[in-house]
C-alpha cells in the first residue's frame, strides 16, 4: 500500500510556558489516506494513540512474511482516513525541556492541537494533491493502553471526538499477569526524583501482552519496537482510578475492547465507568492478551471497529 504521509505539527502555542521553555514543540504524525472512491457516504477520520513502550508503529505493525497486522492499513482499505500520532515526548515527537512536567493533561492538549491542524488540512484538501477536500466528516479517537488513558483524558478535556475507542485499558486500575496471577501495579504517588525516561523489560510483560499462540517471529519484531517511556505519563497510565471522573464525563459513543487476558480486574464492570454515554459497547477478544494487535484473533477486532464506526454514523 501507499506509505503514509509524514507530518510534523508545531503545538507550542497550546502548551504552558513551563513545558516549552521557549522552544518549538512538535507532534509527529502519520496520515493514511484511502482511495477517495472507497470513502463512505459519511467520511470518518480515525486517530489512534499507542500505549507505553510503543510509538505510532504499534498501529502500523509490519512483520516480514506476514500480513494483516496493521490496523491503520486495514481501516484505510475500508475507506477511512487514519491518523497515528506519537505522544508528546515519545517516538518522533518532541521531548519537552521539562518532560517531567508533561502530565496526561499536557500531552492531551498537545495531541488535540496536532489533530486540529490535520482536520483543517482534510477540510482544505491540502494533505495530498491527489486527495480531495472533505468538508464534513466524523472524528473518531482511540488508543491502546496508555493511549486509551490519553484518549479518555483528551475527550473529557477537549471534546475532540464524535466517538471513542478504548482498547486494552481499565478505569479501575491496571493489573498485569505474573505466574498466572493478575496483580495490581498501582505505582502510588509520583516520585519527581525518578529518571524522566526508562526502557521497560518486555520479557516480564510477555504473559500479559501475548496469548500463547502468538508466533515467535511476531514477538521478536514486537520487542524491536520497544521505546523509552516518559516516567510521568507511564506512571499515570497505571494509577488506580485516575481516569474515573474523565470516563464518567464522556457523552459520545464508546467502544471498549479488552483481550481475554488483559489489564482489567473485571472487564464487565468497565462500561459502568462511562455513565454519561448512552451507547457503550464492550467487546472481549478471544485468545488475546493485552496487545490485541498481535493476537491471532486480531481481525475480529479490526472488523468490529470498522463496523462499529459505520453503524454509529449511518453508513
Amino acid at each position: 500500500m501507499t506509505p503514509p504521509i509524514s507530518l510534523s505539527l508545531e503545538v507550542s502555542a497550546a502548551l504552558p510556558d513551563e513545558i516549552t521553555c521557549g522552544e518549538a514543540i512538535f507532534i509527529s504524525a502519520w496520515v493514511f489516506l484511502p482511495d477517495p472512491h472507497s470513502i463512505p457516504d459519511t467520511a470518518c477520520v480515525i486517530s489512534l494513540l499507542n500505549g507505553g513502550t510503543y510509538d505510532k508503529r504499534y498501529f502500523h505493525f509490519e512483520v516480514p512474511g506476514r500480513r494483516d497486522y496493521s490496523l491503520a492499513d486495514y481501516l484505510r482499505a475500508r475507506g477511512h482516513i487514519v491518523i497515528l500520532t506519537d505522544h508528546l515526548g515519545v517516538g518522533e515527537s518532541s521531548r519537552s525541556p521539562n518532560q517531567m512536567g508533561v502530565t496526561r493533561h499536557v500531552a492531551a492538549a498537545a495531541n488535540h492541537a496536532a489533530l486540529e491542524q490535520i482536520y483543517e488540512r482534510v477540510q482544505a484538501g491540502t494533505l495530498s494533491p491527489e486527495f480531495p477536500e472533505i468538508t464534513e466528516f466524523r472524528k473518531i479517537g482511540g488508543g491502546h493502553s496508555m493511549g486509551a488513558m490519553q484518549t479518555i483524558t483528551q475527550q473529557a478535556q477537549n471534546d475532540t471526538f464524535d466517538a471513542v475507542l478504548i482498547l486494552g485499558y481499565t478505569a479501575d486500575g491496571v493489573h498485569l499477569m505474573f505466574g498466572g496471577q493478575q496483580v495490581s501495579v498501582d505505582p502510588g504517588p509520583l516520585d519527581m526524583s525518578a529518571p524522566d525516561y526508562d526502557i521497560r523489560d518486555r520479557s516480564r510483560l510477555r504473559e500479559t501482552f501475548h496469548w500463547s499462540d502468538v508466533p515467535e517471529d511476531v514477538v521478536r519484531v514486537d520487542d524491536q519496537l520497544n521505546v523509552e517511556v516518559p516516567y510521568v505519563l507511564s506512571s499515570q497510565s497505571i494509577m488506580k482510578n485516575i481516569v474515573c471522573d474523565d470516563a464518567a464525563a464522556i457523552a459520545v459513543p464508546i467502544y471498549i475492547n479488552l483481550g481475554e487476558r488483559d489489564v482489567s480486574p473485571d472487564p464487565y464492570a468497565e462500561p459502568s465507568f462511562c455513565r454519561a454515554s448512552r451507547d457503550v459497547s464492550l467487546h472481549i477478544l478471544p485468545k488475546s492478551g493485552h496487545c490485541q494487535n498481535f493476537a491471532e484473533s486480531r481481525l475480529e477486532m479490526f472488523d468490529r471497529i470498522d463496523r462499529w464506526v459505520r453503524m454509529q454514523f449511518g453508513d
